[in-house]
């Protein structure tokens, strides 16, 4: 039972995941796909499933040779500063040749060994550092991708794995700026204070399903309706966005500059341009996905649906107003609820419904509590000893991405189905998409009962049991169209042969009308039948000529009675041009366009 509290209810730290489910609407190649992610400067990394190696950008090629160079320096200081000369020049002939002059000077030198010996020292630290702090950026890049496979380990199957399903890459970062700062307070216009660096994650499924994760870490004390208001993908919370050149590039072709807001920043970051933009109106993220998924959708060449899901997964790190579970319950319950709902305050709700609306706590744990519905998720760490972390976020994350890829591929082949045309190629290509698509559905990709059950939950929340019952059926269909399209052909292709045995026939019947004129002459018949033979004797008196005329005559016959036939089965309808019902008003014509004038707010909170 809720008490009355003398203060709001407050979120310390929290992260919300946007996880953006689309797809091309096709199966891909996802190394290709990945491959010209990379090359377009997008992505920093990918890593794939079945060896966890984490890659990096062709653009690192020159990070590798610099590396390389800084090594073999660093190792020619040792050997200078221990007389292991030799040595380094058998190891380094490449650098040996180029370091010649420089040899060479030092042999004709006059300088003292410990002279050099002074030096030496202070520049094999300095490349030591050079390397520490090569070595440490790319490995800071390569974390996040490392961290995923290593969960994916755990939670998935090991041929699942395996199989290469799909590839992981982690995009560049962005910069946003949001309307609240840490304690809840609004943003001064221009106060560029506090701005929230977002990490952009990207799974490419082989089916062509992809999933962009967008990484919001939200100001810190904060209170739940302040949460709710920006819990939502749509959620117009971005007053000012920095963003990088190369996904600016993809997004917009070539010629884009003119048309962008903003202005580009004076210094460079990560070897490239950013452009800073204070939005007039504030923004969402949802917007920023639908920079980044132009910019994926133009890389790969793919069509987009326009057909996309966002599903927010919120984890609360830190509560920051009670000091247990037990006394934020009892203070604040209906503002959980509310966290819990996010658009509908349950204080308006029938109190019989709102137990309908409220999912169950499915954490094993008592130092958290995780919700799970259709829509979102969200996972609070009570006040303990020990604080949320990234990797337990990306576990969560890892078993919320299983279940949408599994419903996505799903909703994708029941749309392919229900826009195909027909043709047998679409048709096998269809069934071959099942085939894989349907057995990634029946057996499930993890291998953990808990983390199987909480995917689980969220299908029957979305119904894909229905969903995958009316793709069976549908691909049912489809084989009984392939049935009869193949006998279909099977019949066109004996009319095909018949035809071709009536042509023979129709060339080689010359002499057959011959006999069938001598003996029409030969005949004597009086009555109904000399009325029949009149036209075959009248044929035969003129001889050889009446019987090609014969021929000629039955020639005609036959291909007017196989126009007739082709005609009637295969007849064109262009003159028949379909006429839309009624006329045009010259004016145009009225579309109507619905705008909430609360935007941002609940529209069913009351004053």
């Amino acid at each position: 039972m809720s008490t009355q509290s003398d203060h709001e209810a407050v979120w310390g730290e929290g992260v919300i995941y946007f996880i953006y489910s689309f797809d091309a609407a096709r199966p891909i190649d996802i190394h290709k796909a990945a491959d010209r992610i990379l090359k377009s400067g997008i992505a920093e990394t990918v890593v794939s499933p079945r060896d966890g190696e984490v890659r990096v950008a062709h653009r690192y090629r020159r990070l590798v040779r610099l590396l390389n160079h800084s090594n073999a320096l660093h190792q020619l200081s040792e050997a200078l500063r221990e007389n292991r000369l030799l040595r380094w020049m058998a190891r380094h002939p490449i650098w040996t040749v180029r370091m010649l002059r420089w040899l060479l000077f030092r042999r004709h030198s006059s300088s003292s060994n410990s002279s050099s010996g002074d030096s030496n020292p202070s520049v094999a630290e300095t490349l030591a550092e050079s390397i520490s702090f090569i070595e440490r950026s790319v490995a800071e890049y390569q974390s996040i991708n490392a961290i995923q496979h290593h969960i994916e380990k755990d939670l998935l199957r090991i041929p699942y794995l395996v199989s290469e399903p799909y590839v992981r890459l982690r995009l560049r970062s962005a910069g946003q700026w949001l309307h609240l700062l840490n304690g809840g307070q609004a943003r001064s216009p221009g106060n560029m204070d506090e701005g929230t660096r977002v990490d952009v994650l990207l799974l490419i499924h082989r089916s062509g399903v992809m999933q962009l994760t967008v990484a919001l870490r939200m100001p810190d004390d904060i209170t739940v309706d302040q949460y709710r208001e920006m819990s939502f993908g749509s959620s117009e919370v971005v007053v000012a966005s920095r963003v990088a050149e190369p996904v600016l590039a993809a997004a917009y072709g070539r010629r884009y500059e003119p048309y962008l807001e903003g202005d580009w920043e004076e210094e460079s970051e990560e070897g490239v341009r950013w452009r800073l933009v204070q939005h007039g109106t504030p923004v969402s993220i949802s917007d920023l996905f639908d920079l980044y998924h132009q910019a994926i959708t133009n890389v790969i060449k793919s069509k987009t649906t326009g057909d996309w899901f966002c599903y927010p997964a919120a984890f609360i790190d830190r509560v920051g107003c009670c000091n247990s579970e037990e006394s934020f319950r009892s203070h604040h319950d209906r503002e959980l609820k509310n966290a819990i709902s996010r658009s509908i305050d349950v204080g308006e709700v029938r109190p019989e419904a709102v137990q309908s609306m409220i999912p169950e706590d499915c954490s094993l744990t008592r130092a958290t509590s995780l919700y799970c519905n259709m829509s979102s998720s969200l996972e609070v760490r009570w006040p303990g000893p020990n604080g949320g972390e990234f990797a337990q976020h990306l576990q969560r994350l890892v078993i919320f991405e299983s279940a949408l890829l599994q419903y996505r591929q799903i909703r994708l082949l029941d749309r392919r189905v229900g826009v195909a045309d027909g043709s047998i190629r679409q048709v096998r290509e269809i069934q071959r998409e099942a085939i894989f698509g349907l057995r990634e559905y029946r057996d499930s990709a993890i291998s953990h009962g808990t983390a199987m059950d909480l995917a689980d939950r969220l299908l029957r929340d979305w119904r894909a049991d229905r969903l995958y019952g009316h793709v069976l059926e549908s691909v049912d269909q489809l084989q009984q169209l392939v049935a009869a399209a193949e006998s279909e052909k099977s019949a066109k292709r004996a009319n095909v042969l018949a035809g071709i045995a009536l042509i023979v026939a129709i060339f080689l019947g010359l002499p057959a009308i011959d006999d069938t004129l001598n003996i029409a002459n030969r005949v004597t018949a009086t009555g109904f039948l000399g009325v029949l033979l009149k036209p075959f004797q009248a044929l035969a008196s003129h001889g050889e000529n009446g019987t090609w005329a014969g021929y000629l005559i039955f020639l005609a016959a036959v291909l007017s009675c196989l126009f007739v036939l082709i005609f009637g089965r295969y007849r064109l309808n262009f003159w028949r041009r379909r006429k839309n019902p009624g006329i045009s008003w010259p004016l145009g014509t009225v579309r109507i366009e619905r705008r909430d004038d609360n935007q941002g707010a609940d529209p069913d909170s009351s004053e």
